[in-house]
């Protein structure tokens, strides 16, 4: 059964499938302009994941805050600012998703940090995904960081080359591996959560 999170995963990505269908339009009318578009389609794309991992987070803390000591100490201590009180008592769901807001939930070693929270290994969670796709948690972790970093040239650097003085290349082909990447992680982590 598809999860709530995973249905606002494909939700969020039909907006990236929106830009890449102007891109592609734009590469024969506005050439200039399509990796503009990609490279918004990339970060929308990455962002569908966080947000992914997010609202599974938002659930999976939750249910754990709610059986108590020490798992609502535990679920406090990952989001920080907040008491056991705070996120087992009836605002609870609240709490989690206002500390959430400070967290980028894209990036291995963060998901890895939520799950713990939640009371997951997550070393299991990546082997079984990774049984499920025919791959190693190392290459997995190494592929989705690398998305990650490449959203982060795009967001924070302004995706500019400061030694070639000219914009990184973007082109349909990267904005299909990142849309492929993630939409596997999400549907595959699903299956686990």
């Amino acid at each position: 059964m598809t999860s709530a999170a995973l249905t606002t995963f494909h939700r969020l990505l039909t907006q990236v499938d929106e830009i890449e269908a102007v891109a592609t339009d734009a590469d024969i009318t506005k050439p200039d302009a399509a990796p503009i578009l990609r490279r918004s389609g990339y970060v929308l794309a990455v962002a569908a994941l966080d947000t992914y991992f997010h609202e599974q987070a938002a659930a999976k803390l939750r249910a754990a805050a709610v059986l108590g000591s020490p798992h609502d100490a535990r679920v406090a201590s990952y989001l920080g600012s907040v008491s056991a009180a705070d996120v087992s008592g009836s605002s609870g769901e609240g709490y989690i998703r206002m500390r959430l807001s400070f967290k980028t939930l894209v990036a291995p070693r963060r998901i890895d940090e939520a799950a713990l929270a939640w009371g997951d290994d997550p070393d299991d969670l990546w082997r079984d995904y990774c049984f499920s796709v025919g791959s190693r948690p190392d290459r997995e972790r190494r592929q989705l960081e690398l998305l990650y970093d490449r959203r982060n040239q795009i967001a924070h650097e302004g995706d500019w080359d400061p030694i070639q003085l000219q914009f990184r290349r973007v082109k349909r082909s990267h904005l299909e591996d990142c849309v492929e990447n993630i939409r596997s992680v999400a549907t595959g982590f699903d299956l686990l959560l």
